[in-house]
């Protein structure tokens, strides 16, 4: 997908080729360099763990590093040694990460990424974009750190357990019962496959999504949600929930508390994230959140993910940044100016405030 339009019609961009997207390197991470390779090596670190400032630093240090395993007329190391230089990597830092996870009160979420220029690699398929999806990485973090590590393994670089088990360092027979595992887990938690008309009815549904909570519309909110959603929220950083928030009529309200504690002059966007419709939150001064939805079977809503969290929203910032927010409509108002908005809909008003010049 090139990206999701807004009512204006505007788009976040692709991802330029070539000179322009070398130029936005520093601003857009290891993609910036133009290599497939560099992007894949970025892709895995990113579904260890599932934080895209952590996976940009680790492919940096790895390729600033020269790990071992040159070509052989002495130019750059070869895919293979980047792979296990990676993977050693993120293998130390889950390591590290788990306790703390483990202690954390509120629930794990990723970070967001945008992901209609190609940050992930090329997602031209719907399985292609369910294996970046939030559900994914949350299930992938569920994973032991090798298991894990199989399956990305097998899934972004076609290692079998023999290629496997020379990164990781473990029996071939090991690698093998692992790789069958994670596919067992992913085949049982995920069900049937989404198809692309499913993916079509998405954006739609994203969109009324957003208007039904910008507007505190509880009715039209209770249609689109599954009897039995689920909403997580990261608390912004602070006072993160120790419970996800059940229920139907719950998440609606849920949903259209967050829209009316927003700050004036913050507008939802439609945005491609993790694969995925979803809504990114902005002010003047740029990224204030992200929404990402999980649709069903029946195309109704079952999970919703909220990230507020600033140090959470960073990597997501920059790649808002370099795509040029000039060139990204608001699909709409929220916050305190979209209950101004709801209110001159009801009355026949009008929408009394502007679209800003992001």
């Amino acid at each position: 997908m090139d990206g999701l339009r807004g009512e204006g019609g505007g788009a976040i961009p692709a991802q330029p080729a070539g000179a322009a997207a070398r130029a936005r390197a520093a601003a857009e991470g290891p993609q910036g360099q133009g290599q497939a390779e560099t992007v894949r090596l970025f892709a895995a670190a990113y579904r260890m763990l599932g934080s895209a400032a952590a996976a940009e630093q680790v492919v940096r240090e790895v390729l600033a590093a020269g790990p071992d395993g040159a070509a052989a007329d002495g130019g750059a190391p070869d895919l293979d040694a980047l792979v296990r230089a990676v993977f050693a990597a993120v293998l130390h830092r889950a390591d590290v990460a788990r306790p703390r996870r483990e202690a954390h009160p509120g629930p794990w979420l990723p970070e967001p990424v945008l992901t209609a220029g190609g940050a992930l690699g090329p997602l031209s398929t719907p399985a292609l974009r369910a294996a970046v999806s939030m559900p994914r990485l949350v299930l992938l973090e569920r994973m032991p750190p090798a298991e894990r590590a199989c399956s990305v393994l097998q899934e972004l670089f076609g290692y079998g357990p023999a290629g496997s088990a020379a990164v990781l360092g473990l029996a071939e027979t090991r690698c093998a019962a692992l790789e069958h595992r994670a596919r067992q887990r992913l085949r049982e938690d995920e069900g049937a496959a989404r198809t692309a008309a499913d993916e079509e009815a998405r954006r739609p549904a994203v969109q009324e999504l957003l208007r039904a909570a910008t507007e505190a519309d509880q009715e039209a909110l209770e249609v689109l949600l599954a009897d039995d959603v689920v909403a997580w929220s990261d608390g912004g950083g602070s006072g993160v929930p120790r419970r996800p928030v059940l229920g139907v009529a719950k998440v609606a309200r849920f949903l259209a508390g967050l829209l009316a504690k927003a700050p004036m002059g913050t507008w939802g966007n439609l945005a491609e994230v993790n694969g995925d419709a979803a809504v990114v939150a902005t002010v003047t001064s740029g990224v204030v959140g992200a929404l990402v939805p999980e649709f069903g079977p029946q195309r109704l809503v079952v999970g919703v993910r909220t990230i507020s969290d600033p140090a959470r929203l960073a990597y997501l910032g920059r790649q808002w940044a370099a795509a040029g927010a000039t060139a990204a409509v608001p699909a709409q108002v929220a916050g305190a100016a979209g209950a101004a908005v709801a209110r001159a809909r009801r009355s026949g008003a009008g929408s009394p405030v502007p679209p800003p010049a992001l």
